[in-house]
C-alpha cells in the first residue's frame, strides 16, 4: 500500500486497475462430527500483473497460514474448526480481500455436518402363508400309477362295498331281494377286475346259493375244493369257503360241520376279526354266551379292527344283554355312535351312556356326536349335564359350548364347573341377565378369573342384577373388585366401561389415583399380523424407552403425545414403523377422571407431559406452567427436552420480570448444545441476571450472534469497567454491535484503534466518531490509504480527506490523494468530488508539491470559468509559465492564454484530443484543406501520449482553412476502435490583432473576398516588419 500511495504522491498512475478472480468463487467449509476442515483457494490476475493485498475474516474458526498475498496467482491455505456451532447449525460469512485490484469479497458457508445414521429401509414383511389350510398348489405331474395299483386300489373298494351291503341288509336297510341283486352285480365287478380273485369263486357261490341255485353253486364248491382250497394261504378265504360249503350241505339244518375247522383258524390268527364274526354266525354256544362274543369284539376292536359289522354285532349282543355295559369305553362308545346314526338308540340306552358320560376322559366330535344324540333322544338334566361334562373336559368356550351350557343351567343340571364355563363361554352380545342361580352361585363362590369377574359384573351392571336385596353385598364386592383391578393396571372394554360407571373416585389414595391416570394414558394396539410379537414406544420427551409384548393381536401401550415413535418388532426381531398397518383405540374416556388425576396427581410424568404437549408443540403459560415445572422435578426428561423445558421457563420468568427469585437448578449447564437462536435468549438472560462471567465464557465459546444488542452493550460495558476482558477479545463483538447501530464514545474508540475491514465498515466508523466529534488521525489515514490502494470509494473518502487536510496530515498521504483525483478528472474525465479544486487551489498557491496532471486539472477547470478572481489570474500565469508546459498544446489552454505571458503562442494553435490507455496505439487520421489546392492530401500520423492517457495534436489554421479528423484505436489483443468523424473550419476574424498569426488570418480573408487594396496594404506591413524582425536578428 505504501508503495502504490508513493507512486501517487510522485505522479506515477496505471491507467487500467488490476483485476482478479477467485477460484473457486464461494467456499463451503463442511465440518464431519467437528473436524477441522484444511483447505485452499487461489487469487488470480486476469493479466500479466502482479496483486498485492491483505485478507480478512470474521469467521470464527477460520485461519489462514498467511494473511497477505502478492503475484499473479496466489494460493490461500486455511484451516477452519467449527468452535462455535453445535451438530447440524450453519452459518454465513465472507472474506474480504483488500487489494490493488479493489475490495473483494468472497462468501464462505461452513457447517457442522452431523453424519446420517443411514435409515434402512424397512423390508416388509413377506406375506403371510394361512395356517391350518391347504395350500393349493399344482399337482406335479409323473409318469401315472400301474395298472397292478389302480386294480388293486379297486378291489379294495368293491371289497368294502361287499361289507357295507352286509351291515345295511342285517340292520334292514335294504330287502333280501334287493341285496341279492347287489351282490351279484358286485360279484362281476370282483370276477370283471381280477378273474383269478381267490375269495370270488366262493363268493358266486354264497350269492347263488342266495338265489337258490343249490346244483350250480354245489358244482362251483366242489370244483373250487379241488382245484384251489389247498393251495389257499388266506385263513379268511378258508373260513369263508366252509362256511359256504355248510350252507349247501345243510338242508334246513343249522349245523355247521367245518366248525372246528374255521375254530382252528381263529386259533392261529386271534386277531382276525372276520374269522370272530363267522365263529359268532357258525357256533350257537358262542351266540348264547353274549359275555364272550362282547369281549372277543372288544378285542378285535383294541387290536385295531374298525367295521361297521363289527359295531352291529356289539350292539346286538348289548341289546341282549344291558348289562354288558359298564363304561363308556372307546368301544362302546363306537357302538352307541353306530346306533345313534342309524336310529336304534332308545332311551334306556341313552340314559346308560349318559350316565357313563364321565368316563370319557377325552373330548372328541364322537363322543360329543353321541351324547346329544342321547339328549336328542331324551331331553333331560342327565343327558344335557352329559354334553356340558364333555364340553368342560374339553375346555369349550365357544358359541356352540355355551348353548348347550345355557341349557344345562336351563334345567339345572349338576355338572361341577358348570357355572364357571357359562361365564367363561358368556358372548359378547348376551344381552339380558343372568340367570338367578348363576348370580346366587358366584355371590357366595369366588372361582372366576378377572375376565369372567369383568363380564359377571357388568352383566348385573347393565341389567339392573345389583338391585335385588339378595345381591346386595355384591355391589361392595364391586368395588373391592374395581380397586383391585385398578391397582393391577388392569383394563379391557369391559372394564374401562365399568370403571366409568361404578368406580368411586372420592376413595382413592394416591396409589390408586397413579393407577387411574396410567389407565386414561392407555391405547389398545391392534394389529392382525400375527407374526409381530412386540411393540415399542419411545418420545423424545422422555428417556424411557417401553416395550409391551403383543398378546392375541393386541397390546396395551402408554401413548402421551401425538408424536409418540410407534415401533413393531416380528419374532426375529425386525423393526417395523411403517409397512406394518396397526390401530389404536382409546379404552377409557372419562373427563371427569381425568380431571380428579389433574387435581390431585403432581408427580405423574406421562400425565403431566400429556397436559403439557397432548395437543401437540405448547407454550408456557400460567396455566401449564406448574406442568413444566413437575416434569423438570421428574428426573425422567431427555437431555435435549430438558435443556428447551428449562429456557422457555426462563423466558417465562423474564417475560413476568421474576428472574431474581430463580432456583440455581434452573439454569442450564451445558448450554453450548443448545441452538444458535436458543444460546442468544439463554445469554441475555444470565446478563439480566448480572451472572456477567458467565454470560462472557458462554458467549466466547459459542460465539453466539443472535443476542440483544443493547443488552450485549450492557454486558460489554461492565466487562471493561470490571476489566475482566481486554479489548482485543471484546473487539468482535463491539463491531457487531456497530453494525446494528449500537455504540458508544469507547466502543468507536476501540473501533478506531483496530482499523481494519472493507471501506464500508472503516467509513461508518469515522462518521460515527465524526458525531461524537472524535478525531482519530489513525483512522483517516488508513482510510485515504484504503481508498487510493483500493482506487475506490473516491466521493465518499473525500470528506475525510477535508478533515485530515484541514488538520494538517502526512503531506505524502495528501498529495497522493490530490494528484489520484485530478488524474481522474484530466485524464480519465471521471466525476470528482465538489471541493476538489478548492483544495488543489490552496495547495497550488502555496506550492505544495504535486504532480503535473494536478496543475493541469486545475487550469482546464478554470478555463470553464467566465470570471476568475485576481489570486487565480496570477496562480495561472505562474502555472501557464512552467516549462514543461510550453511544449504542450491542450484545447483548453486558449481559454486561459490572456492570462499567460506570451498569450499569442497559445491562440494560434486549434488542438485536438483523444483519451484511452496510453499503452494503445493512437493513429490520427485527418485531412487539411487549404486556400488555393483543388487536391488535398489524407494524412495518417501515430501519436503519443503527451500525459498519461491523453493523445493531443496542433494544428495552425488560418481564416477559412478546414481540418476533418478521426481517431483509430488499436488494443493489444488487435481489436481496433474507431471514432466518428469532426471538421472544423477556421471562421474567426481578428479585426485588431497585431501578431503574425491576426496579420495573416487578415490576408487570407481579404485574399478570400477579393479585397486587392487592402490586401496590397498588409502585405507591404508584413514584408516591412519582417525584414525588421530578420535586421534585428542579425545585429544579435
Amino acid at each position: 500500500m505504501k508503495e502504490k500511495i508513493i507512486d501517487f504522491s510522485n505522479g506515477i498512475f496505471t491507467y487500467e486497475q488490476v483485476r482478479l478472480r477467485t477460484e473457486p468463487e464461494a467456499l463451503y467449509l463442511r465440518s464431519e462430527e467437528g473436524r477441522t476442515v484444511k483447505g485452499s483457494f487461489i487469487i488470480n490476475s486476469l493479466d500479466e500483473r502482479r496483486v498485492k493485498g491483505v485478507l480478512y475474516t470474521e469467521l470464527p474458526g477460520l485461519r489462514f497460514q498467511k494473511t497477505a498475498f502478492f503475484g499473479r496467482a496466489s494460493r490461500i491455505e486455511y484451516e477452519y474448526h467449527p468452535d462455535n456451532l453445535i451438530p447440524g447449525e450453519n452459518c454465513e460469512a465472507e472474506i474480504l480481500l483488500v487489494s490493488n485490484a479493489g475490495e473483494y469479497h468472497i462468501p464462505v458457508k461452513a457447517e457442522y455436518v452431523v453424519p446420517e445414521v443411514r435409515e434402512e429401509e424397512e423390508i416388509p414383511l413377506p406375506k403371510e402363508e394361512p395356517s391350518g389350510q391347504a395350500v393349493d398348489q399344482p399337482c406335479r405331474m409323473g409318469g401315472g400309477r400301474r395298472e397292478e395299483w389302480k386294480t388293486k386300489r379297486e378291489l379294495e373298494k368293491q371289497t368294502a362295498e361287499l361289507f357295507q351291503l352286509l351291515e345295511q341288509e342285517r340292520r334292514g336297510a335294504i330287502s333280501e331281494k334287493r341285496a341279492t341283486e347287489q351282490y351279484r352285480a358286485l360279484t362281476g365287478r370282483l370276477a370283471a377286475l381280477s378273474p383269478d380273485l381267490s375269495f370270488g369263486p366262493v363268493l358266486d357261490a354264497w350269492v347263488m346259493l342266495r338265489e337258490d341255485r343249490r346244483e350250480e353253486a354245489g358244482w362251483l364248491l366242489r370244483k373250487y375244493e379241488k382245484t384251489r382250497f389247498f393251495q389257499l394261504r388266506d385263513s379268511t378265504v378258508r373260513a369263508f369257503f366252509l362256511y359256504v360249503k355248510d350252507l349247501w350241505k345243510q338242508n334246513g339244518e343249522e349245523e355247521f360241520p367245518s366248525l372246528p375247522q374255521v375254530q382252528k383258524l381263529y386259533q392261529k390268527q386271534p386277531d382276525n376279526w372276520h374269522l370272530v364274526l363267522l365263529l359268532m354266525k357258525m357256533d350257537h354256544r358262542l351266540m348264547e354266551n353274549t359275555r364272550m362274543s362282547y369281549k372277543l369284539l372288544e378285542r378285535q376292536f383294541r387290536a385295531g379292527a374298525r367295521n361297521r359289522l363289527i359295531y352291529q354285532a356289539g350292539f346286538e349282543l348289548l341289546k341282549k344283554d344291558p348289562a354288558l355295559f359298564s363304561t363308556l369305553d372307546p368301544f362302546a362308545l363306537q357302538i352307541f355312535a353306530w346306533a345313534s346314526a342309524h336310529g336304534f338308540l332308545t332311551p334306556e340306552m341313552a340314559l346308560m351312556a349318559a350316565g357313563q358320560a364321565g368316563s370319557v376322559r377325552r373330548w372328541s366330535l364322537l363322543s360329543m356326536k353321541l351324547l346329544k344324540a342321547c339328549y336328542q333322544t331324551v331331553p333331560c338334566r342327565e343327558t344335557v349335564g352329559a354334553v356340558c361334562a364333555a364340553y368342560i373336559r374339553g375346555q369349550r368356550t365357544d358359541q356352540e359350548a355355551f348353548v348347550w351350557y345355557q341349557k344345562g343351567v336351563e334345567l339345572d343340571a349338576r355338572i361341577t364347573n358348570l357355572y364357571e364355563y357359562f361365564m367363561y363361554a358368556l358372548p359378547d352380545d348376551y344381552n339380558r341377565l343372568l340367570p338367578r342361580q348363576v348370580i346366587l352361585y358366584f355371590d357366595y363362590h369366588n372361582t372366576l378369573t378377572g375376565k369372567q369377574k369383568t363380564a359377571f359384573y357388568c352383566n348385573l351392571v347393565r341389567y339392573g342384577g345389583l338391585e335385588d336385596p339378595e345381591t346386595e353385598k355384591l355391589g361392595r364386592k364391586l368395588q373391592e373388585y374395581l380397586l383391585e383391578q385398578l391397582k393391577g393396571r388392569r383394563i379391557n372394554e369391559q372394564l374401562a366401561w365399568l370403571y366409568g360407571r361404578c368406580l368411586l373416585t372420592d376413595t382413592l389414595d394416591q396409589e390408586s389415583l397413579y393407577a387411574l391416570a396410567d389407565l386414561l394414558l392407555i391405547r389398545k394396539l391392534i394389529c392382525t399380523d400375527r407374526r409381530i410379537r412386540q411393540v415399542e414406544v419411545s418420545y423424545s420427551q422422555l428417556k424411557q424407552v417401553t416395550t409391551v409384548p403383543v398378546s392375541g393381536g393386541s397390546a396395551l401401550i402408554p401413548v402421551y403425545t401425538p408424536n409418540a415413535r410407534i415401533v413393531l418388532l416380528d419374532e426375529q426381531g425386525r423393526r417395523y414403523e411403517k409397512t406394518v398397518s396397526y390401530d389404536l383405540k382409546r379404552l377409557l374416556i372419562e373427563p371427569k377422571f381425568l380431571q380428579v388425576c389433574i387435581q390431585k396427581l403432581t408427580g405423574h410424568t406421562g400425565l403431566n407431559l400429556y397436559r403439557l404437549d397432548g395437543n401437540g408443540s405448547h407454550r408456557l403459560s400460567g396455566e401449564n406452567v406448574e406442568t413444566a415445572l413437575a416434569l423438570l422435578s421428574s428426573g425422567e426428561l431427555s437431555m435435549d427436552y430438558e435443556r428447551q423445558l428449562k429456557l422457555e421457563y426462563l423466558q417465562y420468568e423474564r417475560k413476568h420480570r421474576r428472574l431474581e427469585t430463580l432456583s440455581e437448578a434452573f439454569f442450564i449447564k451445558d448450554a453450548e448444545k443448545l441452538s444458535g437462536k436458543e444460546q442468544g435468549v439463554y445469554i441475555e438472560i444470565l446478563i439480566l441476571l448480572s451472572r456477567d462471567r458467565e454470560a462472557w465464557d458462554l458467549l466466547r465459546r459459542v460465539q453466539c450472534h443472535t443476542v440483544e444488542p443493547r443488552i450485549l452493550m450492557k454486558l460489554i460495558l461492565r466487562l471493561k469497567e470490571e476489566e475482566t476482558a481486554d479489548r482485543v477479545e471484546l473487539l468482535p463483538w463491539i463491531r457487531e454491535l456497530f453494525r446494528k447501530g449500537i455504540c458508544t464514545e469507547w466502543t468507536v474508540s476501540v473501533l478506531a484503534e483496530f482499523c481494519e475491514g472493507s471501506m464500508d465498515d472503516l467509513l461508518a466508523v469515522w462518521k460515527a466518531a465524526e458525531q461524537f466529534e472524535l478525531v482519530f488521525p489513525h483512522l483517516e489515514e488508513q482510510l485515504l490509504g484504503q481508498a487510493l490502494f483500493t482506487e475506490s470509494r473516491i466521493e465518499e473518502v473525500f470528506p475525510v480527506f477535508q478533515s485530515m487536510d484541514d488538520r494538517g496530515g502526512d503531506p505524502v498521504l495528501i498529495s497522493a490523494f490530490l494528484n489520484y483525483v485530478s488524474w481522474l478528472d484530466f485524464v480519465k474525465e471521471e466525476p470528482v468530488p465538489e471541493g476538489l479544486f478548492d483544495s488543489l487551489e490552496t495547495h497550488l498557491i502555496w506550492e505544495d508539491h504535486l504532480a503535473r496532471v494536478a496543475d493541469l486539472s486545475y487550469l482546464k477547470q478554470l478555463s470553464a470559468l467566465l470570471l476568475l478572481t485576481d489570486s487565480q489570474k496570477r496562480l495561472v500565469k505562474r502555472l501557464l509559465g512552467q516549462p514543461w508546459l510550453e511544449r504542450r498544446r491542450f484545447s483548453f489552454l486558449s481559454s486561459l492564454a490572456s492570462y499567460a505571458e506570451d498569450p499569442l503562442s497559445m491562440k494560434d494553435y486549434m488542438t485536438v484530443e483523444y483519451r484511452c490507455n496510453p499503452e494503445h496505439r493512437v493513429v490520427l487520421h485527418y485531412v487539411l484543406e487549404y486556400h488555393g489546392k483543388k487536391n488535398f492530401d489524407y494524412m495518417t500520423e501515430q501519436l503519443y501520449p503527451v500525459c498519461g492517457g491523453v493523445f493531443t495534436r496542433a494544428f495552425i489554421l488560418f481564416y477559412g482553412e478546414r481540418l476533418t479528423w478521426f481517431f483509430t484505436e488499436e488494443k493489444p489483443d488487435g481489436t481496433e476502435v474507431s471514432t466518428a468523424c469532426r471538421t472544423f473550419e477556421n471562421r474567426e476574424e481578428h479585426p485588431e490583432g497585431v501578431g503574425r498569426y491576426e496579420r495573416l488570418c487578415r490576408m487570407q480573408k481579404s485574399l478570400d473576398y477579393r479585397q486587392e487594396r487592402p490586401l496590397k496594404r498588409m502585405m507591404r506591413e508584413y514584408d516591412a516588419l519582417s525584414e525588421m524582425v530578420a535586421e534585428q536578428f542579425r545585429k544579435r
